[in-house]
């Protein structure tokens, strides 16, 4: 027999359980802001690819403890203290993972690491048989977590290159599946309030460019101090960005259908992302002694404000009420982005604030031709509701 499809959650449990989830976020937050703080400390491409890898896996873990919280709610004690031992588990494997050497055990930070996945894994299994009949809905983000934290503690015995790849191509194929089949079929059997979700990203990525910008805002420079010029800027892309989401993003809706979702779940992921190393790359990639722009800082700055205004434009195509003009704008955007960085470059006598300032003035022209194509869409569905009438 077909499980029952279309069973939304308790919004009343749902509105409790959602104080729980921004006690998540903060910690969540501060976690990935360490980790990109981490960016310039090596410039080998190794450490930057080490350094993302974990942003990206600390995403999807909060993104599963996300998926169990809102579409399987539950505000019990029992919910309560596995979030906060995954939430202390988080904690200690980004400290031991940033501040251990080659002469200090990281036996702990494995550990924690592993006790991220086995929190997930014991969310899931707890989920009642009533609230998801079909069992694969537990079954495969409980076994997946389970089958990375397992390479991750094999580490501890096994050698560390081997471990390491097979944690890393568990963890590929454990997206996949969540990717491919579970977020289809998760849509539909357990739909999501689409105001709840669309705030649960948005909350997220308001605290994350907020603490990001911030981060430039507050950055010294050891010679001249305060900064003022970068100050000024720092706040006109975090309020740049704030627009294009409130009034880009969130008006247009989560979209409901299952493919559809899955695409803007991931533009989700790269724009949190992205927005965190775009702003940790501008402290973490300081300038040479004249002040000539690095190309590591160039492309990893470059690039990652290149993946927010193409994560923007995917989200206004895969919204629940799609706008072109949006789609087109910004993704015009990110290729003027891409000239710039890849410009840049090749020229090695660029200073790195003449290129930060480039970027900033490019995203806030994005910014006010968002705002100018939707004013312009909002009259024309205007006239059109009127001559209707």
């Amino acid at each position: 027999m077909a499980p029952e499809a279309g069973v939304v959650p308790d919004p009343d449990v749902t509105a409790r359980v959602a104080w729980l989830e921004r006690f998540y976020d903060l910690v969540f937050v501060a976690a990935v802001g360490r980790f990109a703080n981490e960016l310039g400390t090596k410039p080998d491409l190794a450490h930057i690819v080490t350094v993302l890898g974990w942003l990206v896996s600390l995403w999807f873990a909060w993104f599963l403890v996300t998926l169990r919280l809102n579409r399987f709610p539950d505000d019990g004690w029992g919910m309560r203290t596995v979030v906060v031992i995954q939430l202390l588990a988080t904690t200690v494997a980004t400290a031991a993972a940033i501040s251990v050497t080659t002469t200090v055990d990281n036996t702990g930070g494995y550990i924690a690491t592993a006790c991220i996945g086995l929190g997930i894994t014991l969310l899931y299994v707890t989920i009642p048989r009533h609230d998801a009949p079909d069992r694969r809905l537990v079954v495969a983000p409980a076994v997946g977590s389970l089958a990375v934290s397992a390479a991750i503690l094999l580490s501890l015995v096994a050698p560390r290159p081997v471990a390491t790849s097979l944690a890393i191509v568990i963890g590929i194929v454990f997206v996949v599946v969540l990717l491919a089949w579970y977020l289809p079929r998760l849509a539909v059997i357990r739909p999501v309030d689409p105001h709840h979700a669309a705030d649960r990203h948005a909350q997220l990525f308001m605290v994350l460019m907020g603490l990001s910008f911030l981060k430039v805002a507050f950055a010294t420079d050891p010679k001249h101090g305060v900064e003022y010029g970068v100050i000024v800027a720092a706040f006109a892309v975090g309020f740049a960005f704030w627009t294009m989401y409130i009034d880009g993003v969130l008006s247009l809706g989560f979209p409901m259908p299952p493919s559809t979702q899955r695409t803007w779940l991931v533009a989700q992921l790269l724009l949190s992302i992205g927005i965190t190393v775009a702003a940790a790359s501008v402290i973490a990639f300081p300038p040479t002694g004249s002040g000539v722009l690095t190309h590591s800082g160039a492309l990893l700055e470059g690039g990652s404000i290149v993946a927010v205004l193409g994560a923007f434009a995917v989200l206004a195509a895969t919204a629940a009420r799609p706008e072109r003009n949006l789609v087109v704008s910004r993704s015009l955007a990110a290729a003027a982005v891409v000239v710039v960085t890849l410009s840049a470059s090749v020229v090695s006598i660029v200073r790195d604030d003449a290129f930060s300032g480039v970027l900033a003035l490019v995203i806030v022209g994005a910014a006010i031709v968002d705002g100018f194509l939707r004013s312009r869409t909002q009259n024309e569905r205007q006239e059109a509701g009127g001559g209707c009438s």
